[in-house]
């Protein structure tokens, strides 16, 4: 009885390991370049400094009127109290303030002259009780009015009040249709001690002029104090900016090292498992058909016992052929993606699993994004294959904008339908926390290490879909 021996295993080829370490640029990951990094800290650092110069000219506008009417008010104060002071109050005798009207020419004289010019718009003088004394306004003198407690305050001291006037009050009459005045009442004294209460009416023309000349000169003034501030701090700027983009390209090195540390040790675990095990596991299987055609006609049990052992080494070989496809698909080195996707798809196809594949060829290019996406690929697959109990699956691995997307989509059992999930805490980031997982939470650490991403969810109508996310441009972020 002769054992027929099986077709011989077709081995991957492995490229022999290289004495040296692949640099990172052999890894053919994009480099953004430092000059970009500066230059966008310098375009955000010019950016918020021309918000505050906009924010502080704003501030600035909003707030000349009332600081001008404040400063305008003040002055008018001023003035108002010298004018009745030095002005009014030596005019002001007994026969003044006995209505005399010979007596109250020289007042009309020098009142109507310092109105003339149009630096006081009305003038008047109060008694105590409420009666105008003196008014430019033809039929006001004599009448008595009602005052304000704040001006019936004034009789008897030196002291000023002010506001700007609507002219809504009763002895403005003759006046209100004209523009707001400057209201401002002075408390002196006749010569004779009588107290009195002088009001003028300034214009508020020099309230206007002052918000000119406030929103020129404070507007001006900070601008021009916060562009020298910027222009201090320029240089500033883009020394931390050089400082974090050294930090960043450092931080890039480890990790492109870090990683061609990880391919170098996979071409080594390849070839020696290439010429190590395997050979000895293959020359084996050779010889068992040898031993069992010299056993004798009679030994059918020891030559049965022999096409097992022949059989189970073939089986061996097979596993380990997936392994070393595995740990280093070396078609992806030459734009094979798909062919190394499809090849791990025929090994579900051979499990009665129908997987359906298609890959952007953009992906092949360069050698750290199809690495990178077969990862995801030979991971989604693998925890399909322990948990979802699927019989179709839809691998899509395409370019959309600058970013590599791969999904995997199953008509599985879903997250809780599985066994070995349901009793399973989910964390925080929508992956599942079980030992069973360490894989997927592996290549997600990973993917985020590139500034990608990967979820899981429910797939409308039953199973899960397993989405991931990365840069074309594989550059390590900051994860602070």
């Amino acid at each position: 009885m002769l054992v027929k021996t099986p077709p011989k295993t077709k081995l991957v080829p492995v490229k022999p390991a290289p004495t040296r370490g692949t640099s990172p640029a052999q890894l053919d990951v994009p480099h953004r370049g430092r000059s970009k990094v500066v230059r966008d800290s310098v375009i955000r650092f010019l950016f918020w400094s021309a918000a505050v110069l906009g924010l502080v000219a704003a501030g600035t506008l909003l707030l000349s009127t009332p600081l001008a009417e404040r400063l305008s008010l003040r002055e008018a104060t001023a003035r108002s109290v010298a004018y009745a002071n030095s002005v009014v109050k030596p005019l002001v005798d007994k026969k003044v303030l006995a209505g005399d009207p010979g007596a109250t020419q020289a007042l009309v004289h020098l009142m109507s002259s310092r109105m003339a010019d149009g630096s006081i718009a009305h003038m008047k003088i109060w008694t105590r009780d409420g009666r105008v004394l003196w008014s430019d306004e033809r039929g006001v003198t004599g009448r008595k009015f009602e005052l304000e407690p704040d001006v019936e305050e004034l009789f008897g001291t030196t002291e000023a009040t002010g506001q700007v006037s609507d002219l809504d009050k009763p002895e403005n009459a003759q006046e209100r249709s004209e523009e707001e005045l400057i209201e401002v009442y002075v408390g002196f004294s006749a010569d004779d001690g009588t107290p009195l209460v002088f009001e003028a009416y300034w214009p508020t023309e020099r309230i206007r002029q002052d918000v000119s000349d406030i929103r020129w000169q404070f507007t001006t003034l900070g601008l021009v104090a916060l562009l020298l501030l910027a222009l201090a701090l320029l240089p500033l700027a883009l020394s931390l900016a050089r400082r974090v983009d050294r930090g960043l390209a450092e931080r890039e090195e480890m990790m492109a090292q870090a990683l061609s540390a990880s391919d170098l040790e996979r071409r080594r675990l390849s070839q020696d498992l290439h010429d190590g095990i395997v050979q000895d596991i293959v020359a084996l299987g050779y010889a068992l058909p040898t031993v069992a055609a010299a056993l004798p006609h009679e030994a059918t049990a020891a030559r049965a016992l022999l096409e097992q052992v022949h059989h189970d080494v073939a089986r061996g070989v097979a596993g380990v052929r997936e392994l070393l496809t595995d740990v280093y698909p070396a078609d992806l080195e030459h734009g094979g993606l798909e062919h190394a996707v499809q090849e791990l798809a025929e090994r579900h196809r051979r499990n009665g699993t129908e997987v359906v594949v298609a890959v952007d060829l953009r992906l092949g290019e360069p050698l750290a994004v199809a690495q990178l996406t077969y990862r995801v690929v030979r991971e989604a697959l693998r925890n399909v294959a322990k948990h979802a109990r699927a019989t179709e699956v839809e691998v899509t691995a395409e370019v959309e904008d600058d970013r590599a997307t791969v999904e995997v989509r199953d008509d599985g059992v879903g997250l809780r339908g599985a066994s070995d999930v349901a009793d399973e805490t989910t964390s925080t980031d929508g992956l599942p926390g079980g030992e069973g997982h360490l894989g997927l939470r592996l290549l997600r650490d990973t993917l985020r290490t590139f500034g990608g991403d990967v979820t899981i969810s429910e797939r409308p109508g039953g199973g899960t879909v397993l989405r991931a996310t990365f840069p074309l441009a594989l550059r390590p972020v900051s994860t602070r």
